[in-house]
This record gives C-alpha cells, structure tokens and sequence, in this order.
C-alpha cells in the first residue's frame, strides 16, 4: 500500500478530492454525465498507440539512428531536445520523457559529461517535452480534453495554439545553444539496434492518423476505439496490459470532482468572475497548484470560449514540478540516480521554467 501510494499519488489526490467534495454533492447521475468517456476512449486508445510503438522497436531505431550521427555530447543533446520537441506533439508528452530522459542520461554518463551539463539536458528536454505538446490536440491530456469539451475544429485549435508552439520552439533553441556549449567526444562503438518491426509500426502510425481525426470528428471515436482494441487482440495482446489504467481512473475522478466543485455556489462564484475576464492567466494559476490537466477539466465550464483555458493550461504547465504530469515523471527520473543533485536539479527547473513561463506570458498579453 504504500509503495502504492508513493507510485500513484495523483491518482490517490484525486480519489480523495473526489471523496471529500461528494459531501458537498452527493452521487446523482450528474456524475455519470461529468465523466468525458470520449476523452477516456480516446486517451486509451493514444496509450495504445504509443505503447505499442514501443513494442514495435520505432523508438529504439530512432535511437540508435541518432547515436550513429552524433559526433559529440553537445550535437547529441540539442538533437534529442529537438527530437523530444517533436515527438511529443504526436506521443504525448509523458511517452517522450519516459523514452528519452532515462536514455540521454546513459549515453551522457558514457560519454563522460559532468552533472550539472546532464541537468541542463534533462530541464530542457521536460520543458521541450511541456510546450512541443501543445502543438497538437493529442500532444497531451488537456488539449484533448478541451478540443472534446469545447467540440474544437482544426483550424480555430491551431490558430490559437501555433503563435505560442512557434515562440517556444525558438526559446528553446536559444536556450539549448547558450547552456549547452561544452562538448565530450563520443566513442564510437558498435552497438546492436533492436530491429524495428515494420508492419506493427505502420498499423500503429495508421492508428495515430486516425486518432488525430478522431478529435477533429472526422472519424467517430467509438470506431477508433472498436478498430484498435480489435487490432490489439489480434497482433499485441500484451498492450493491454501495459496501458495506464490507474490514469483513465484519475481521469474519472477529476471528471467527479471537478462536477461537485462546480454545483458549490461558493466557489462557482469565486471563478467565474476571473474566468470572463482573465481566463488564460487563471489557468496557468490554477495549473501551479493543481496541475494543467484537473485546472483544464474544472475550468472548461467556466470559460467562454476555449482558446483562454487552452493557452493557459499548456503554458501553465510550466513553472512548478506538479503544473504538469510529465514534469515529475523527468522528477522521478532523475531522481532515481544515485550520483544526482537534487537540490541543483530543482534549482534549474524552476528558473528555466519561472523564465519561459513568464516570457509565454507577457506573450499572451499581447496576442490574447
């Protein structure tokens, strides 16, 4: 039990929320209403996906492809800040961290790199891995569940959204060149590359195309989800058992708690005032406290239109550890090594993130 609860602490956050805020509204079929089984479907089926990719060795190839090329520590790290950019507008954000952390720490520490350079590396790719999802609405959770919510068509999602993916992207190019500028030779060794499976690959790549057109509506999300799970039967069966049910459950649990916060009077008052007139920079508050992704659930109904809660959930996933999921899996991952600086490491996450956050918005004053 307690390893449980040191393992799924938002999960546990969460159910106790939700417990405590039913003494404010009790059960009622309300909640069986609050809960966004598209978003739960569809969030299933992207595990899926990135999971299964996995298995398929499309990770792996890319991996070993980009230690062939690197020459240097310096060319690798701004390669794989770049590649985490990237791949988390399609793999989520979370899928890219847990792939890519753990694996420019080994190829660093080979490399001879010192421990603050790796810190650097690490904070860059958490806040690479933060604002690259934005780009897309299943990049991460809260775009989903707001292009759900709101019912958000291609076009008005990503003309709010790529101003800000643009800004970040050259933030973090700046600020990847100007930290990281020593550079430890790499040995060249030969190293066996998992072979990728072609076929698994291309099924899954196809399953991700139709699940960015599920968000938009143009393919219905029951068939994605009826489609895949017949797939996964057939091919990888094994999938299911890695997908992250505990998180579909958090997910619930948001969903109830967030119906009970919004029918307390009190506090449905206390947000909806700011919500009209500064939704954005509620959001990104709301985020620093409770994280992007429960901020962009309880805040939805309050916001008029969904660009504010957007703009402000994703870059308010910057800023402190829990503003976003995926900035304490890069948390609990460095963590884990036994030569690490915890102190420095938290030191340059919240500076670099106090930086850009702050930079993003002054950039949503602005543009709006």
């Amino acid at each position: 039990m307690k390893g449980f609860l040191k393992r799924e602490i938002v999960f546990v956050i969460a159910a106790s929320a939700a417990v405590i805020s039913a003494f404010f509204n009790p059960p009622s079929m309300g909640w069986i209403d609050a809960i966004d089984f598209r978003t739960l479907a569809l969030l299933f089926s992207l595990m899926g996906i990135s999971e299964g990719l996995k298995a398929s060795g499309f990770f792996d190839s890319i991996a070993g492809a980009m230690m062939k090329r690197a020459s240097g520590t310096r060319t690798l790290s701004l390669a794989l800040i770049a590649i985490v950019f990237i791949s988390s507008m399609l793999f989520t954000n979370d899928v890219s961290l847990l792939m890519f952390v753990p694996f420019s720490a080994m190829l660093l520490d080979k490399a001879g790199a010192e421990e603050d350079y790796i810190i650097k590396v690490i904070v860059l790719e958490t806040i690479a891995a933060n604002l690259g999802s934005m780009t897309t609405p299943v990049g991460n959770p809260q775009n989903l569940y707001i292009c759900s919510f709101f019912d958000v068509e291609a076009a008005p999602f990503f003309s709010a959204i790529l101003p800000y993916s643009i800004i970040s992207a050259a933030l973090i190019a700046l600020l990847s060149a100007a930290m990281l500028r020593k550079n430890h030779e790499m040995e060249k060794e030969e190293r066996e590359i998992r072979k990728m499976d072609r076929t698994r690959t291309a099924i899954y790549l196809a399953f991700l195309l139709i699940a960015l057109l599920s968000v938009f509506r143009v393919i219905s999300w029951k068939l994605l989800f009826v489609l895949e799970a017949a797939a996964l039967l057939a091919i990888d069966r094994k999938i299911f058992r890695r997908i992250d049910y505990i998180l579909l459950l958090t997910f619930v649990a948001f969903f109830i708690f967030s119906e009970n916060i919004r029918n307390i009077e009190g506090v449905r008052s206390l947000i909806e005032g700011p919500m009209k007139t500064h939704p954005i920079a509620v959001s990104a508050a709301v985020s620093q406290v409770i994280s992007n992704v429960p901020a962009a659930i309880l805040l939805s109904s309050f916001a008029q239109s969904f660009r504010g809660v957007l703009i402000g959930t994703d870059i308010g996933g910057l800023g402190t550890p829990i503003a976003s999921l995926a900035s304490l899996i890069s948390l609990k991952l460095y963590y884990k090594r036994k030569q690490g600086k915890k102190g420095k490491y938290m030191i340059v996450f919240l500076a670099l993130n106090a930086l850009l956050l702050a930079i993003l918005a002054g950039c949503a004053a602005i543009i709006g």
